[in-house]
């Protein structure tokens, strides 16, 4: 049943800890397999994130912080007749970011407006492709407009208010185990995010210099006739320096953005993952992950995503 939900890449969010760059979501297990040909799924996310400290981009730690966020996501994904025998779609994304309650840094209140973030619209294709084997290799490229929720005055937006392009490269293949019965799977995802400026003031911009993000899954699906599977995940970003593009500290521009810049929001995330198809059309998946290192942007005490998804 997994395959149906194919093609389930990353939610590429928005949401950035004081002006940083965006950053994927994540995609999970059930993004691995090749969809079939001339289906439609449509999703449901929610993501929440807590921070109690947040660390400079030279390590500094600043503790008395809280931001918090809780993130509903849409999805839809349709897919089309293989190309040469390579499954291939296209999907839009649209999330919605709420700050939730008082957000601090370092014991000071910084100013946060929620909204959407902006949509992505995303083509994707299987090079390889041998369910047999449990082996599949996926392309895929996002780009996100600068059409959200922002205000330059604001320090944490739901928007980064640029241009985004995001290249992903997924891999999986079965450790050991049978390809249609109990196995240990091994996913790896690599994607590259190249970003526009973000106009910050009357003649101001921000420049972030591009970024990598890398996910490692290894689930065990222990019950073969609903996929249902459980595992350990590992995420780690690279890159993604803010440093104004032009001219000296922009007029107007809040405190915490101007603290932001040189900072890079980097982190290495570890947690669990399970998942289990509901009915032969409906499934869900889940993940409880926790930071344990980040520089340039809040550390995440608790980060929870739940999706559902029904195939038509």
């Amino acid at each position: 049943m997994g395959v149906a939900a194919g093609a389930a890449f990353g939610v590429a969010l928005a949401v950035s800890s004081m002006m940083q760059p965006a950053r994927a979501g994540g995609p999970l297990p059930y993004d691995g397999p090749a969809p079939p040909p001339n289906v439609s799924v449509a999703f449901l996310y929610n993501q929440f994130a807590s921070a109690s400290t947040f660390y400079t981009a030279n390590g500094t730690k600043l503790g008395n912080t809280h931001i918090q966020t809780d993130v509903p996501v849409l999805r839809f994904v349709h897919t089309f007749s293989p190309i040469d025998g390579m499954p291939w779609g296209v999907q839009v994304i649209a999330p919605y970011v709420s700050f939730l309650g008082n957000q601090e840094v370092g014991g000071g209140s910084v100013s946060h407006q929620s909204g959407f973030a902006e949509p992505q619209l995303s083509a994707f294709l299987y090079p390889v492709n041998h369910p047999s084997q449990d082996e599949t290799v996926v392309l895929a490229y996002f780009l996100s407009p600068p059409s959200g929720s922002y205000n330059p005055s604001i320090a944490l937006n739901a928007s980064t208010n640029n241009w985004v392009n995001n290249f992903e490269i997924g891999y999986m293949h079965k450790v050991f185990g049978q390809a249609k019965g109990k196995r240990l799977d091994l996913e790896v995802w690599a994607d590259g995010y190249f970003y526009g400026n973000t106009n910050v003031a009357s003649g101001e911009n921000l420049k972030t210099d591009p970024a990598a993000q890398f996910i490692v899954y290894a689930p065990y699906y222990f019950h073969p006739q609903t996929d249902a599977y459980v595992g350990l995940s590992f995420e780690k970003t690279f890159g993604g320096k803010v440093s104004l593009a032009s001219g000296s500290n922009p007029a107007g521009m809040p405190l915490a953005g101007l603290a932001a810049i040189g900072g890079e929001n980097n982190f290495t995330r570890i947690g669990v993952i399970a998942g289990s198809f509901l009915s032969p059309t409906i499934f869900a998946q889940a993940q409880l992950a926790t930071d344990v290192q980040a520089r340039g942007g809040a550390k995440n005490d608790i980060f929870f995503q739940v999706q559902v998804g029904k195939v038509f």
